[in-house]
């Protein structure tokens, strides 16, 4: 899975023009270059389907924006990035439909708005004078930061573009362990695996990332376990400041730290390819069917043949037998009545 040609589409449908003044100035872009409403909402708390926190809210099809202000901090230009990102997908339908079509739709559309974020506010000239010729570390990430006036997230997402194969940059909560933040690097040949960082995990205590010490830093082997209980191995490089943990993940041995052990293959996902029509469009994913029906849960509504009956039909009040509603007269059927 090549994210790169992706996302300079994105990115491009924006003229020069509007993302020079969205780097000097986010909301003044949103609002006079692209005609869009952008609002903050002090109380703003609503969680996007992929379970992380969402500082900004999209209504799109209304032309408005809503972001959790915070002043004084990098975030807030990232926020509205993000949510730009949301805004053209919806514009560019061949990307609207490539997120679609693939194995976990919902995380790579996050991963796509991100990057078109980073893209936007961090130069890429930037990040390669930061990393020059050495492999991708965790430093890099806090020395972005240092040389930008852009967040830890789009420094992390600039940093993980730069991870040779399979990989991650991950920032993590020095106290409870729980991940913030997670820009994955797919695997170029095999795309997204099974198992993977992601917003909201939490790291085990016993796990050697918790017993970090602000200043501390570590390349070492070690195992990441999702939500589900599912394990992967992979190779780390991390440091820590007194409030977090910045993790590089790869899926390969990029910094020598043993040459002679070989992680055991990686499982990725391998579901079904399956083909429905639904939400007004034909759609292709991975996905396991239905047991009942046999056809595939649409990736946009999550619904499948079963689910999508189940809302026209209504049982008969006299013998509890399912009508189309419309069959239906005083909520008996034409038997009963």
């Amino acid at each position: 899975m090549k994210l790169e040609p992706w996302i300079e589409r994105a990115v491009g449908i924006l003229d020069a023009q509007t993302q020079e003044q969205f780097t000097l100035d986010p909301e003044a872009a949103l609002t006079t270059q692209l005609g869009l409403t952008v609002r903050p909402v002090e109380t703003l708390a609503n969680r996007r389907a992929d379970g992380g926190f969402c500082d900004g809210m999209s209504f799109l099809e209304d032309g408005v924006i809503l972001y959790a202000p915070t002043p004084n901090s990098r975030r807030q230009n990232f926020t509205l990035a993000h949510e730009l990102g949301h805004w053209i997908v919806e514009k560019d339908q061949g990307l609207f439909d490539w997120i679609a079509d693939q194995a976990d739709p919902t995380a790579l559309l996050e991963t796509v708005c991100d990057q078109i974020a980073q893209r936007l506010l961090l130069p890429d000239a930037l990040t390669n004078d930061v990393i020059g010729t050495e492999p991708v570390r965790a430093q890099h990430v806090q020395d972005l930061f240092d040389s930008s006036q852009a967040s830890y997230q789009a420094c992390a997402i600039a940093i993980a573009r730069h991870i040779r194969g399979l990989g991650a940059v991950v920032l993590i909560d020095r106290f409870d362990g729980q991940v913030h933040h997670a820009s994955i690097q797919p695997d170029p040949d095999d795309g997204w695996p099974e198992v993977y960082p992601w917003r909201g995990q939490v790291i085990p205590e016993a796990h050697a990332l918790r017993e970090f010490t602000p200043g501390s830093s570590f390349t070492r082997r070690t195992t990441w376990r999702d939500s589900w209980g599912r394990t992967a191995e992979f190779y780390a490089d991390a440091v820590a400041d007194d409030r977090r943990i910045i993790a590089v993940l790869a899926g390969e041995d990029i910094w020598k730290v043993d040459p002679s052990y070989v992680i055991q293959p990686r499982d990725f996902d391998t579901r079904p390819l399956l083909i429905i029509h639904c939400c007004g469009q034909e759609r292709t994913f991975r996905g396991y069917p239905c047991p009942t029906c046999g056809q595939g849960f649409c990736p946009a509504c999550g619904k499948c043949k079963c689910d999508r009956a189940a809302k026209t039909e209504e049982s008969c009040a006299e013998c509890f037998t399912l009508w189309q509603r419309h069959l239906l007269v005083d909520g008996l059927c034409e038997n009963c009545r």
